[in-house]
């Protein structure tokens, strides 16, 4: 039976009103302490609530939910029948924040969408279960806005917490399968992440409308599995038009690939 992840997801954040802001940390004492608008703490915060919202879908569907034992093992939580399940639904949480240019003008934003130097190449390296065992590999992505001013590790009793200053707003979220947001480019230079397309129109990342999106997702894992090191001393391939190049060398017909690359270009 076909499961559709995207739309139970959805359905859950609707149902629960969920308010993905937090101000603070409470002690048992009645304490709390401000957070500041450090990156990785807050999209902790976003892992912490997405937990509770994957286990109850789980729950409603005959799912095991497993959280990775790892932060350096993909994905964040795998959902599966049992441990024998080769359809099991991979899940990783991706969070970035918004800039703006001097004119006020939204940034594009993007996130880095895991190895491509791992278990894509080798199918069993820094991965809960075997790539060949996963079905579906979704994110959950995060887009915020911080708040510069918020100031971390300030100690207020829990009576004024209503004086906090959130560290972060405007949380907008969306839900997409991987291959469908990411971009052919990776997450910085000098990292092995896969980068995802770039872009300040979430509506494009809720659809899933990168370049992938029209390739298909083969393309995309031979793309990314066969993308260069960074240190590499010769590179194959850095770009789809370069990847469309090197596989006509290759003997394979690419006629279809570039014209459907070419029209993604002109329409996004």
């Amino acid at each position: 039976m076909y499961f559709d992840f995207i739309k139970k997801f959805n359905q859950k954040i609707i149902e629960k009103n969920i308010n993905w802001e937090v101000s603070s940390l409470a002690t048992p004492d009645g304490r709390i302490f401000t957070l500041g608008s450090d990156s990785k703490l807050i999209g902790r915060i976003f892992e912490l609530i997405t937990y509770n919202i994957l286990q109850e879908i789980a729950d409603e569907n005959d799912f095991i939910l497993q959280p990775s034992t790892r932060q350096t093992v993909y994905p964040d939580f795998t959902l599966m029948k049992d441990k024998s399940d080769k359809k099991k639904i991979a899940i990783d949480i991706k969070t970035t924040y918004r800039t703006f240019k001097r004119n006020g003008e939204l940034g594009k934003y993007g996130f880095t969408l895991g190895s491509y130097a791992s278990f894509m190449r080798n199918g069993t390296k820094n991965i809960m279960f075997p790539y060949s065992q996963y079905d579906k590999h979704y994110v959950i992505g995060f887009i915020y806005t911080r708040n510069e001013e918020s100031d971390e590790g300030q100690m207020f009793d829990i009576s004024q917490i209503g004086k906090v200053e959130l560290p972060y707003k405007d949380v907008e979220v969306f839900v997409q399968e991987k291959y469908k947001i990411s971009g052919e480019k990776p997450g910085s230079g000098n990292t092995e992440n896969i980068g995802s397309y770039k872009t300040n129109n979430i509506d494009y990342l809720i659809n899933g409308e990168g370049p992938f999106s029209v390739l298909g997702l083969s393309i995309f894992e031979n793309y990314w599995a066969g993308y260069p090191k960074y240190r590499a001393d010769s590179k194959k391939y850095t770009s789809l038009e370069e990847y469309f190049k090197w596989c006509e060398k290759n003997g394979q017909n690419v006629e279809e690939l570039e014209r459907m690359y070419a029209y993604w270009k002109r329409t996004h």
